[in-house]
């Protein structure tokens, strides 16, 4: 009996210990007030990849997005709450509009590349803050799940203002896991296309990939431990945040783009997204592009295939 007890005793104690660090890793990976400490331990940028942020290109795209952004503009709806963006209209009235998605530990700026390119071909662009970052109150990143909603609510507002409005969702990163978990829902047909720029499957998936690549800890039982706690906090799933499946019920023609040498979302990823997509379709691999700088590595192979996607649909 004692040897029972003692048992049932070090079980529990096993158990709150890895429950306990599944909590560490729910905050260290999703608390965006504590996350950019996590980030700085397992991301160790290539000195290219630092060379492409820290270019002209890239730092003449954020000066024009800080001039023209504006102040940010809040809108609520019953299922969100307030969300936030930047909205930039275009220098003559349009009715294209581009919504542009940005990455994980990033904001609504990390998309100025994005929205020079559309604002320069006449579309209004609207640039939200997902959950938990930029000018978001909330203090978790769904990793997309949540951020679909965000984005679905901005969709409406734009529609209701323009009720003739064509619309490209565009997102990088968990940006563009955000952009394909809206393909999947039923869409107003205003939404025309859908580009996914280095897009991840399905959020575990993508955090099992970085924590056996980065750390070497296994990730069973840690990772399903953050999961558990993920949900009992009434945050999301991380299974079931899969742009995969949300792809396989898409009507909204999409285009996948990945950088050849991104460790981080890999780029095997791109096909299978490109497979299971049931809506017409394309991809553009960027030779050489590490993780989130395709439209830095090589912006004319990148907006060739984007504007040309685009082309005859919005």
């Amino acid at each position: 009996m004692a040897i029972g007890i003692s048992l049932v005793k070090a079980g529990v104690g096993l158990g709150a210990a890895v429950l306990g660090a599944g909590a560490l890793i729910y905050e260290c990976a999703l608390n965006t007030k504590l996350n950019g400490k996590f980030v700085s331990m397992f991301d160790h940028p290539d000195p290219e990849q630092t060379a492409l942020y820290e270019g002209d290109a890239y730092g003449a795209a954020q000066q024009w997005f800080n001039e023209n952004k504006g102040d940010d503009k809040v809108i609520s709806t019953e299922k969100t709450g307030p969300v936030h963006g930047y909205l930039i209209p275009a220098e003559t009235e349009s009715h294209k509009w581009a919504v542009l998605v940005h990455g994980y530990n990033s904001a609504p700026q990390g998309t100025a590349m994005f929205a020079v390119h559309y604002h320069a071909k006449g579309f209004n662009c609207l640039c939200p803050s997902l959950r938990g970052w930029g000018c978001d109150e909330t203090r978790y990143c769904t990793m997309a799940y949540h951020d679909k909603d965000v984005v679905l609510a901005w969709i409406d507002y734009i529609i209701a203002m323009d009720p003739d409005a064509e619309i490209v969702i565009h997102g990088y990163s968990m940006g563009a896991g955000t952009t394909m978990l809206c393909t999947g829902e039923n869409l107003p047909a205003n939404v025309k296309a859908a580009v996914a720029d280095c897009g991840f499957t399905n959020a575990y998936e993508q955090f099992r990939h970085v924590v056996k690549s980065y750390s070497g800890l296994p990730a069973f039982p840690l990772l399903d431990a953050a999961n558990a706690v993920s949900i009992l906090r009434g945050n999301f799933n991380f299974k079931k945040c899969s742009p995969i499946d949300a792809v396989k019920r898409s009507v909204t023609p999409t285009i996948f783009l990945h950088g050849t040498a991104d460790d981080f979302v890999p780029f095997y990823m791109m096909d299978e997204l490109y497979e299971a997509c049931a809506a017409p379709k394309a991809k553009q691999p960027i030779e050489g592009g590490l993780h989130a700088t395709s439209v830095v590595k090589d912006p004319e192979t990148y907006w060739k295939a984007v504007d040309g996607f685009l082309e005859g649909r919005i």
